[in-house]
């Protein structure tokens, strides 16, 4: 029996004190500013309704699930108590209280400012002892939400290609590698998997026709179709903002060239027309502009095209092979590959040039995405053992961990919008 995930949010306004700590919550911390320390953040027992053994053991999972998704985040100090605080300054402090009628739950949380004493949000979940972890997951978005004023990443899945002996196949999974799901069976090679922006689809390259053709997989229906495949290759699907067309890297008239399709696979327009190859298509959050990379002037460099003005500008000079950038969702930063004394290593630059900034140093590193707050970079690396697993790390490139080591190699991962339920 198929068991459907009930999930209610009792109010916006949960509490009257909420109204009044709306004007408080329009004053947000920046988290980018150099001077930031992380913020120090309490997670209280919940309160039971029943004292007994088996609610203690479905509510300890609050405070673990909790702690685990902000301390994610890498800005947050995460407290068990507040009796392990004694020579900390706790900022904030969630309160939750938990109940059990049956099989169902219900789990009440609360975030506290104890700058003022009051409260900044409170949220209300029904459902089973098993969407305990989704309850966590959604409260913690609304703390980061609340606290930073945009939205954290606890509500964003990944895409990734795993490679086993049976074959290499599409999974996503959620933002810290767990709930890995197999989303294609095609055994067969896959490549590339993007989110679209509303995370209803995923585009891909498959050689499913024995060469390479773009597809599109329905995540409501789990319908797959073929959405371009002329003569050549049909590769490098890149998502317009809008969700409604794509930029792919087409190779039917000769050289590979980047055009513009929509979802029926229909060419909109050719974006360019060499020289030499242009590939990787990413494009600024506003789609106004698209980084790509090409080889016209020797070696593989990135290049900003101006799709109103059509102007076409180089962007890097550093290294002699930079390739598969990724325009950051904050527009501030482009993320790529350069390899450097016979090894791939992952740095930024601003869309406006200037000098790049490395990011890893240990091992080969590739196919870097963007999470979708701008603050974390997922990326694919052999440092491991030779095989390539799934790292993740923040914007700068401190706190580089492990995130996914699910198959014999991983790789081609990309983080989709902080959007699923």
């Amino acid at each position: 029996m198929v068991r459907k995930f009930v999930l209610i949010i009792f109010s916006f306004l949960f509490f009257y004190s909420l109204s009044l700590s709306l004007v408080w919550a329009k004053i947000f911390i920046d988290i980018n500013s150099p001077f930031f320390e992380k913020i120090p953040i309490a997670i209280e027992q919940p309160r039971l309704s029943a004292i007994t053994y088996e609610n203690r053991q479905i509510s300890s999972k609050i405070v673990k699930f909790l702690s685990k998704d902000l301390l994610y985040q890498g800005f947050f100090s995460v407290f068990n108590s507040m009796s392990e605080t004694e020579d900390e300054k706790i900022d904030y402090k969630v309160v939750s209280d938990f109940s059990r009628k049956g099989k169902s739950v219900t789990v009440v949380m609360r975030l506290y400012d104890l700058t003022n004493g009051s409260m900044i949000v409170g949220r209300r979940y029904i459902g089973s002892a098993s969407d305990i972890r989704k309850m966590a997951h959604r409260f913690a978005n609304e703390i980061v939400l609340a606290i930073t004023g945009r939205p954290g990443l606890t509500l964003s899945r990944f895409v990734f290609v795993s490679e086993n002996p049976s074959g290499r196949e599409i999974y996503s999974a959620d933002f810290d590698g767990s709930g890995i799901r197999q989303e294609t069976h095609l055994h067969t090679i896959v490549m590339s998997p993007r989110y679209s922006p509303d995370g209803h689809f995923i585009a891909f390259t498959s050689f499913s026709t024995g060469r390479p053709c773009l597809y599109l997989k329905d995540l409501a229906s789990g319908l797959i179709k073929k959405m371009a495949c002329f003569q050549g290759v049909n590769m490098s699907p890149a998502w317009h903002p809008s969700g409604k067309r794509l930029a792919v890297t087409l190779s039917k008239a000769g050289s590979p060239d980047i055009y513009m399709i929509d979802l029926a696979g229909r060419i909109l327009k050719r974006l360019t027309r060499g020289p030499g190859i242009n590939v990787s298509p990413s494009f600024s959050p506003d789609g106004q502009k698209l980084v790509f990379v090409s080889d016209r002037a020797g070696g593989p460099q990135l290049y900003i095209l101006n799709l109103v003005s059509g102007k076409i500008t180089r962007l890097t000079y550093s290294g002699s092979y930079n390739t598969d950038p990724q325009w950051s969702p904050v527009g501030d930063r482009i993320v790529y590959v350069s390899r450097i004394s016979g090894r791939f290593q992952i740095f930024t630059i601003s869309p406006e040039g200037g000098d790049p900034v490395q990011l890893t140093f240990e091992g080969n590193n590739e196919n870097p995405s963007w999470s979708p707050d701008g603050r974390q970079i997922l990326f694919c690396s052999n440092r491991i053992g030779g095989n390539k697993h799934l790292f993740v790390m923040q914007a700068n490139g401190q706190d580089q961990r492990l995130v996914v080591q699910f198959g014999h190699r991983d790789y081609f991962p990309f983080w989709g919008p902080n959007t699923f339920k």
